[in-house]
């Protein structure tokens, strides 16, 4: 009798660690360039899951210089 109650248990528990945990994210980003003014938008991404949300929730910066102009991009993300 308690394997039959263990196995739909079992089955359950794994059905539910399966499941990817989803939201809705918006970005928020400032850029800033040598020689130019600070510009700042927003960015509705979605609903992302797993990987996806992992990768862009918090804050990020990203920093790049071509022939002398450097760019700086400050990412925030925030997922409900």
């Amino acid at each position: 009798m308690n394997k039959v109650i263990l196995l739909p248990a079992v089955v359950a528990l794994f059905a539910f660690s399966s499941c990817q945990k989803c939201k809705e994210c918006s970005c928020s980003q400032t850029v800033t360039q040598t020689g130019m003014a600070d510009f700042q938008q927003t960015v509705d991404l979605g609903e992302l899951c797993g990987e996806d949300l992992e990768a862009v929730e918090g804050t990020t910066t990203f920093t790049q210089s071509v022939m002398g102009i450097e760019q700086s991009i400050e990412q925030t993300c925030t997922c409900d």
